[in-house]
């Protein structure tokens, strides 16, 4: 049976993000989709309103604002009530050596895909300690396992992030506290730049694929957590 309620998804105006809200939302979750660009949202939104109502929320939100991030689930207990899980779903990085990588270009990666997840989950944790009840998603990346040549600042993040997440389980595991990550190889988003058409476009991970295991990880029983999830495509040389 599921337990939780209400889900707080990082990111999600496109890619794996927004198919995450479309799946949440179709098995019956209240979900806040948060990004930066509020013609984006609304621009996935508006559909899952029309059709599921007030169980879709929307907030911008903008990674790099610590204070924001600081005040991120206050806000959104404000509109929708206790938070259950925060899925720290947003990500960016590129791929190209290091010495063309700018100095802003390594904090925002950092900020983005290491920083602003830890900072939303030390919001969210106070009130799943004090309910023993909640649960941390991560995405992170096969890359957090392995690596890859041209894109090492993303690499030191996501294993970063997946370092974070193992060690926050074991902290906060005895108060009914979930942690878990999951570690995908190539999606087909435009985030991993497949052209349309080609082989990689054909066989990539497809976003609602995924996103429907992800939330298959909220519906375990209450005393069962996957740490670790990994999911590759067959045709993916790992």
């Amino acid at each position: 049976m599921r337990s939780y309620r209400t889900v707080l998804v990082t990111g999600a105006s496109r890619g794996l993000g927004a198919a995450l809200a479309r799946e949440l939302a179709a098995r019956g979750y209240t979900v806040v989709m948060a990004a930066r660009s509020a013609d984006d949202l609304r621009a996935v939104a508006e559909p899952l309103q029309a059709d599921h109502g007030e169980r879709v929320q929307t907030m911008t939100l903008d990674l790099r604002d610590n204070a924001a991030l600081m005040g991120a689930v206050a806000a959104v207990e404000a509109r929708v009530g206790p938070l259950d899980v925060l899925v720290n779903n947003a990500g960016i990085g590129t791929y190209r050596p290091l010495g063309e990588w700018s100095a802003q270009d390594i904090a925002d990666c950092v900020q983005v895909n290491l920083t602003a997840p830890m900072l939303l989950s030390r919001a969210a944790l106070p009130g799943f300690v004090a309910r023993r009840h909640g649960m941390i998603v991560n995405i992170a990346s096969d890359l957090s396992r392995r690596h890859l040549a041209q894109m090492a600042p993303y690499v030191a993040t996501k294993a970063g992030l997946l370092g974070f997440a193992g060690s926050l389980l074991r902290e906060v595991k005895a108060s009914g506290v979930k942690v878990s990550t999951v570690l995908p190889g190539i999606i087909d988003t435009a985030f991993n730049g497949a052209q349309e058409g080609s082989k990689q476009e054909s066989w990539s991970l497809r976003p609602a694929v995924l996103a429907a295991r992800v939330v298959d990880l909220l519906e375990l029983p209450e005393h069962v957590v996957i740490d670790e999830l990994t999911i590759h495509p067959m045709q993916q040389d790992f």
